[in-house]
């Protein structure tokens, strides 16, 4: 609530001061409201006749019922209720006009990304979606705006000898660290996916797993050679009764969720002198190598737990050195 004040008033007074005093008035706003405890007022939207935010809490529950994570659903939240709060319009009376301002206005005190503020935009089509769907508004505002292009950085994946510093430096820092780099490596589940997993989800027979991913479907991933031998002996090693496959070192013993997994990485990065260790990495190192080695993309897109095959392709990178060696092959004359 704090934050969406502070938003509300920059953006208000972003035409009549200059940056400099926009970053000391958002620090002033920060110091004094931080000794308040702010709740929203019932009767602070009585402007609107048709309530967008009575609309944006069944939106919520449409979106839960068609099977996007707690994660989008915040976050598409978050995005219209700062827009909703800013406008204080009928919804009906909202225009692509009041959409580009908004846009244009938050890119320039919040200073993000092209790509975050075209999350921004999808999130504003895919409500008054939801609203024409119900006959609430005649026209979607934002069809006519169009997406905001972002600069593509090629993302890359560890080089064989980075992977090399990272695993050394996860041995050096104990059996958990080396079991989850390991684990990473062998399957390329997404962050929050490994933080989910039980020890009982591994199938040690076939050396397979059963990941639960976005849109709660499951699919398998599987575990190599390493990645099973280091796994089985961190479990072994542990005194705890957690069920959770990764758990903190110290007492009480409990789920490693998101952050502290990312955390983990972090250490493993800074310690082995590998620039940008993430979890997320690691899956696209994965996508990359299995297709360079010759797994068909579509097995691939199975891998990862892509529904579509164009996500999969984003997230191989090509081996530059094959394509020069191939193109010296096949255009030799």
């Amino acid at each position: 609530m704090e934050q969406e004040i502070i938003d509300g008033v920059l953006l208000d007074m972003m035409s009549e001061i200059n940056s400099e005093a926009l970053s000391a008035l958002k620090q002033a706003l920060r110091a004094h409201l931080s000794k308040y405890e702010i709740k929203e007022r019932e009767t602070s939207l009585v402007c609107l006749d048709n309530n967008g935010f009575n609309w944006l809490q069944k939106f919520g529950m449409y979106l839960a019922s068609a099977g996007r994570s707690p994660r989008t659903i915040e976050q598409y939240d978050g995005h219209i209720r700062r827009f909703l709060s800013y406008l204080c319009k009928n919804v009906e009376d909202i225009t692509d006009n009041d959409v580009v301002d908004y846009i244009d206005k938050y890119r320039r005190v919040r200073k993000v990304s092209n790509g975050y503020l075209n999350d921004i935009r999808l999130a504003f089509r895919s409500f008054f979606k939801f609203l024409v769907n119900r006959k609430v508004i005649p026209s979607n505002p934002v069809d006519t705006i169009e997406s905001i292009r972002e600069k593509k950085k090629v993302k890359k994946p560890f080089t064989p000898s980075e992977m090399v510093k990272i695993r050394e430096s996860a041995t050096e820092m104990g059996l958990r660290e080396k079991a989850m780099i390991e684990f990473l490596y062998s399957t390329g589940v997404r962050v929050s996916e490994l933080a989910a997993l039980n020890k009982d989800d591994i199938g040690w027979e076939d050396n397979e797993v059963i990941v639960l991913g976005k849109g709660s479907k499951e699919r398998y991933v599987y575990l190599n050679a390493s990645s099973t031998i280091y796994l089985r002996e961190y479990l072994e090693s542990r005194t705890d009764n957690e069920n959770a496959l990764f758990v903190s070192k110290r007492e009480p013993f409990q789920r490693l969720k998101k952050a502290g997994i990312e955390e983990v990485c972090r250490k493993i990065g800074k310690n082995s002198g590998v620039k940008n260790v993430h979890p997320h990495r690691f899956r696209r190192t994965v996508a990359t190598e299995l297709l360079n080695m010759g797994m068909p993309i579509e097995q691939v897109q199975d891998v990862l737990g892509h529904t579509k095959i164009e996500t999969t392709r984003i997230y191989c990178s090509v081996n530059r050195e094959q394509v020069k060696q191939n193109h010296k092959r096949f255009m030799s004359a």
